[in-house]
């Protein structure tokens, strides 16, 4: 192995935050130059209000990356037919063919204009993510796969359990909202494309934080005043874990603690590696419909809602102990051994998973 690829494997131990400084939304978080100010009078927290709030412009330069990964060039102009998967999928190199089938065979075709359309993410001429269909963002490429880190996949110590993590992308998003308007804002959680050996769960949530912030802590602007007064929030998709809502599930925990409130969402990822014997013969799991989750929340602004910008959030948090232990119960009697573990992560914990920063104009 080359020196390159090494360091490349290595680094891959911190895909999340790799994933979020090549998409396109993210890179500008990473920045830490970015100004969503708004010209007009500035106030002693040095929030800037707007005289004319159609004055405001984001400089859509900022969404663009240092550099982009050459398989994405590669595939955006020339997309290969793969008569493997029946579609555009590159056939990554470091396992059989029945075994590249199997990883992949839950997830849906990869069109033609993948690469192309990702690439335009990535470079910030697409920002509005809520239009992606499946057949884009359940892909485990659109979140970075490519050659190193599907070696790394394929070549894991055996050894070691890879837990994996929960990760997010677009970090965030900007938008622009007039008075008395209603949007749907999606972003995507999703677990490790380097292989996860365990299901993850926890509790999505949407919250107003005092501060937007980058991920090296510095404050983007501070959260006006009353500003739950004025906008409204909730997560609409997806519904609860069907498993967590079953009868059975319900009726072991009716009357303990279970800090899911009716406005949260409690989601489970499947691993997306197991290997496993069926008839004597090693068979590797690959991805799971349920690995990646795309996650909505309705954003409602009053029509007597002040011009300026605010912040809200979704972030992930661990189920209670009682609920933990039902989901092992549950799960540990699938066909295969599996076990449950919260899926709050240890990164980044100075930024909500994903903002949502909003200008009202």
């Amino acid at each position: 192995m080359n020196k390159e690829r090494r360091k490349k494997i290595i680094f891959g131990t911190s895909i999340t935050i790799i994933l979020v400084v090549i998409s396109g939304v993210s890179a500008l978080m990473l920045t830490g130059n970015i100004d969503l100010t708004i010209p007009g009078s500035i106030d002693d927290n040095n929030v800037v209000y707007s005289d004319n709030p159609y004055e405001s412009n984001i400089n859509h330069s900022l969404f663009e990356p240092s550099s982009l990964n050459r398989s994405i060039d590669k595939y955006a102009t020339n997309p290969i037919w793969n008569p493997l998967t029946k579609d555009y999928r590159p056939r990554w190199e470091g396992c059989t063919d029945e075994e590249f089938k199997q990883i992949f065979k839950e997830l849906p075709k990869m069109p033609q204009d993948f690469y192309k359309k990702y690439k335009m993410f990535l470079e910030g001429k697409l920002t509005d993510y809520d239009r992606l269909e499946p057949e884009y963002w359940m892909q485990p490429e659109f979140y970075g796969l490519d050659t190193d880190f599907f070696h790394a996949y394929m070549n894991r110590n055996p050894t070691m359990w890879r837990l994996g993590q929960i990760s997010c992308m677009p970090g965030f998003r900007t938008v622009e909202m007039k008075r008395g308007a209603t949007v749907d804002i999606s972003t995507f959680m999703h677990t490790s494309i380097l292989g996860s050996e365990v299901y993850l769960g926890g509790i999505v949530y949407a919250f107003f934080p005092d501060k937007a912030v980058n991920l090296k802590g510095e404050t983007i602007f501070e959260q006006p005043k009353d500003a739950e007064r004025y906008i409204h929030a909730c997560i609409t998709s997806p519904d609860n874990d069907p498993l967590y809502m079953s009868e059975d599930f319900q009726n072991h925990i009716k009357g303990l603690y279970t800090n899911v409130n009716p406005d949260n969402r409690i989601l489970l990822w499947s691993p997306t590696y197991q290997l496993f014997d069926v008839e004597g013969k090693k068979v590797i799991k690959g991805f799971d419909k349920d690995w990646v989750k795309k996650i909505t929340i309705k954003v409602g602004v009053d029509k007597n809602c002040p011009s300026g910008n605010y912040v809200v959030a979704l972030n992930l948090t661990n189920p209670s102990k009682e609920v933990v232990q039902e989901y092992n119960w549950q799960i540990s009697s699938s066909p295969y051994y599996s076990f449950f573990y919260p899926a709050v992560r240890e990164y980044r914990p100075i930024a909500p998973y994903f903002q949502l920063l909003i200008t009202v104009v």
